[in-house]
């Protein structure tokens, strides 16, 4: 799974751009719940970012060649106001 987060290019201040970084690689239990939680890992480089936008690529679907289910993707993070500034973008 991946995140983008704004940023700004630091020869120009005023010009945005996009920055992609991997949130980390998970798998599925078959044989767990239906529903998974994964948490992303401590020596991500994304820990502390504030992500806008997610990105979940799936690479196998337990042999299914032609197609892949996902009924509910959801995404939880932490309000702004409790990621420390100095590991905040932007701030």
């Amino acid at each position: 799974m991946f995140g983008w987060l704004d940023s700004f290019k630091k020869d120009e201040a005023t010009e945005k751009s996009m920055s992609q970084l991997l949130l980390g690689e998970f798998m599925y239990d078959i044989e767990k719940k239906n529903v998974q939680t994964f948490t992303i890992p401590e020596d991500s480089k994304a820990r502390g970012k504030l992500i806008n936008m997610v990105k979940l690529e799936v690479f196998s679907n337990y042999g299914s060649p032609s197609h892949t289910c996902i009924y509910r993707f959801r995404v939880h993070g932490s309000d702004l106001k409790s990621i420390q500034p100095s590991t905040a973008l932007g701030v």
